[in-house]
């Protein structure tokens, strides 16, 4: 099981309302198996990738406030003194914690910015069970129209330090970092030159070594490709829109 660090990714879902289909969609892109939880978990559906657990599949009410879409979750010790804080900074909280049976609590927030994170106090399930080989999570990028606003919530709530990547005459993004000193994930800004209509969000990466090969797979399946493939500065990566239009992305993680 990887180490997971106060305030590192550590887990991600899908919310979605037609969990039959989503599941086909990333069970037949990935090779995920799925195992549905007990009435403990409320019968919260889980991935696995050669027996571990790598992803949380949750179906989506018809009147829930937020979209269909991947959720990524940090880690915390406890659920109540990170609602706090996530309150007291300038984010707010969707609901009750959730709690998954002996895996974990959990409670969804959303940034002064506007972006969508869940919060993951580990039980007996710390976090994905594999990182950065095809078909587990490798990456995490938050991409905000308040840049400034958000890395300070972060910093406050989590502790993140930021690594200013910033190249000259190009849009602001940074390296978050847990106290480890370890990459946690990536901050970009949304600037002017985007579409107005692209809200503030967390983007979900799924390693891949064939990315051309799974890509038009994914495709195939049914997804829409909204950035070509791309050089960024943690691999070969490119964007796609699932099933009910959730983001995600496929990468080539750069592990030197």
């Amino acid at each position: 099981m990887p180490d997971y660090p106060y305030g590192s990714p550590c887990w991600v879902d899908l919310l979605a309302a037609d969990v039959p289909r989503a599941r086909a969609f990333y069970g037949t892109l990935f090779g995920w198996q799925w195992v549905t939880g007990d009435p403990a978990t409320g019968g919260y559906t889980m991935a696995l990738l050669d027996g571990q657990p790598v992803a949380g599949l949750s179906r989506r009410p018809p009147n829930a406030p937020v979209p269909s879409q991947w959720t990524t979750y940090l880690r915390v010790g406890d659920l109540a003194v990170a609602a706090r804080a996530i309150h007291a900074y300038g984010g707010r909280t969707l609901g009750r914690p959730v709690p998954l049976g002996a895996l974990s609590r959990t409670l969804v927030a959303v940034d002064p910015g506007g972006s969508y994170f869940g919060v993951w106090q580990p039980g007996d399930l710390l976090g994905s069970g594999v990182l950065d080989e095809p078909g587990s999570l490798t990456w995490n990028e938050l991409l905000t129209r308040d840049y400034d606003v958000v890395q300070d919530f972060h910093l406050r709530v989590f502790g993140h330090a930021f690594t200013d990547e910033t190249e000259p005459d190009g849009p602001r993004w940074a390296t978050a970092r847990t106290e480890d000193g370890n990459p946690a994930y990536g901050l970009a800004e949304i600037d002017d030159e985007w579409p107005a209509e692209i809200r503030s969000h967390w983007v979900v990466s799924f390693a891949t070594h064939e990315l051309q090969e799974d890509v038009a797979r994914a495709l195939d399946l049914g997804a829409t490709l909204l950035q070509e493939p791309f050089e960024g500065p943690y691999g070969i990566g490119a964007v796609l829109a699932g099933p009910e239009g959730e983001v995600f992305s496929l990468l080539v993680p750069d592990l030197d």
